[in-house]
């Protein structure tokens, strides 16, 4: 049920491709321009004092082309199961910083995703490559956006000063999306390192909900970045960086990064048909969806300047209120039919599962229903990450991720239009509520199913975040390690 694997996925991509050490400049004041230098440099990457991973830049410059290799690297298990996630990216800058081009690796468990780009006529046109899929698509892409694998630069190459601060829009290579970066230098403050004590810029910015704190040399160099939800990197040797110790850190060691207690227990949560809460420390009482399931009573602005909101959830009711027949009509160009690098419900093995699975089932709902049952009873539940519905449907295996996924395939296959949801949900083992994924489905009305569960209509703890596939894992981290909830009536 959980998804702590891919919040920390997102983590990674979200704070550590977005601090790559940058250049060896010359000792400059701080309001200096620099010069870009070539630099390789290593950091280690820690949870709560513990290792997970490393990152590693190296930039090259010529007169043509800024180049930039990087990687970020960390290693979990679950139930012995290697865990392993890599990003190597290669980005190609022009000398005043602007994208020309980038090629990026995912490897998640050894499953690969690999996504490339160049910008063409003020246009970014990228490549999808992913088991089952390969689609070019191509965005609106600005002069003044700068990737994420590089933003540092951006911020940096006017000189660093005390308050400086600025709004910028940044390009996230791993989602395929633009998103707004804000940033102030907070403080100069002294830093240790190898024995010696370099002074250094404490630059704060927030990205995607994302926020995250770095220790910045004047003249670019990365020394310490540490995110709110308890990650932290520090700048290493390599073999320092390198060595990652014996010990694997387990995903379910994770639970607390990502568990909300609510203050007492929740009993039967599966049952629950209505629900009252308070949701806490939140940026903007606008961040929380309202549907047919859940309203936002109430919010209130508190002293630290987040919101409050009381909100009313609903489980779904045990009928729709209109059976429609399948393809559901009206929907023939919509995103909740697409295919994607994610749910992959075009490919034939797809198709051909689909199919058998709702046979000449013509009512849109009950179709669901079956899709929803198999998907259910013939995928394992364990904690481990699925990139796609194709490889899901592979491995047999994964957590509510790959549950998700794999339902959608199919159900967009057979014609029935669904959404990816992301939120959180309650969970008895571990007294509180954990980040959780479902669809949902439009069958004459949206209705809510978790294939996780196994439930057709889901409970009343189900607490929708965001909705989508990559933009909706962005949204979450608005309120991960944030949020705080408190019982109404339950």
């Amino acid at each position: 049920m959980k998804i702590t694997q891919k919040i920390l996925q997102l983590t990674f991509i979200l704070a550590l491709c977005l601090i790559w050490p940058l250049s060896t400049f010359a000792k400059e004041t701080p309001a200096t321009p620099f010069k870009l230098g070539e630099t390789t440099e290593w950091m280690g990457t820690y949870y709560k004092g513990k290792k997970l991973g490393f990152s590693f830049a190296k930039m090259n410059v010529t007169e043509k082309a800024v180049t930039v290799d990087s990687k970020v690297f960390f290693r979990l298990k679950s139930g012995g199961v290697n865990q392993s996630t890599t990003f190597n990216q290669m980005t190609y800058l022009t000398p005043d910083l602007r994208l020309k081009e980038f090629s990026l690796v995912q490897e998640i468990m050894g499953q690969r995703q690999k996504v490339d780009g160049h910008i063409e006529n003020q246009k970014l046109v990228y490549r999808v490559v992913g088991l089952g899929f390969d689609k070019t698509k191509s965005l609106d892409f600005p002069p003044h956006v700068a990737p994420s694998s590089t933003f540092l630069l951006n911020i940096v190459r006017d000189g660093l000063r005390v308050g400086k601060k600025g709004k910028f829009p940044i390009f996230m290579e791993a989602f395929q999306m633009l998103v707004d970066m804000e940033y102030k230098i907070l403080r100069k403050e002294p830093f240790t390192y190898a024995g010696e004590i370099v002074e250094t810029f404490v630059i704060y910015h927030q990205v995607a909900g994302m926020e995250s704190t770095l220790w910045v040399t004047a003249g670019g160099s990365v020394m310490k970045e540490m995110t709110s939800q308890g990650f932290e990197s520090r700048k290493e040797t390599e073999a320092v960086a390198r060595d990652l110790g014996g010990e694997v850190m387990s995903v379910s060691n994770l639970i607390t990064f990502s568990l909300v207690k609510p203050g007492k227990d929740i009993s039967s949560p599966g049952k629950k048909r209505q629900m009252k809460m308070q949701l806490s420390k939140i940026r903007s009482p606008d961040l929380i969806p309202e549907d047919h399931r859940q309203k936002v009573l109430q919010s209130k602005k508190s002293a630290d300047g987040t919101y409050s909101s009381v909100l009313l959830v609903n489980s779904e009711p045990k009928q729709v209120a209109r059976s429609v027949a399948r393809p559901v009509s009206g929907f023939a160009k919509s995103e909740f039919l697409e295919d994607s690098a994610e749910v992959q419900s075009k490919h034939p093995l797809i198709r051909t599962l689909s199919k058998e699975l709702v046979g000449g089932t013509k009512d849109a709902w009950k179709a669901a229903q079956e899709i929803n049952l198999w998907v259910y009873s013939n995928l394992e539940k364990e904690l481990v990450d699925s990139v796609s519905a194709l490889n899901a449907l592979r491995t047999r295996k994964g957590e509510c991720q790959s549950h998700t996924y794999l339902f959608t395939a199919l159900a967009r296959s057979a014609g029935i239009p669904t959404k990816i949801v992301n939120g959180l949900v309650y969970s008895p083992q571990f007294k509180g509520f954990l980040y959780h994924a479902w669809p949902e489905v439009y069958v004459g009305e949206w209705r809510a199913l978790d294939p996780t569960f196994g439930q057709d209509t889901v409970d009343a703890t189900h607490i929708k975040l965001s909705e989508g596939e990559k933009d909706s894992q962005l949204k979450l981290m608005e309120f991960v390690g944030k949020v705080q909830i408190e019982l109404i009536e339950n």
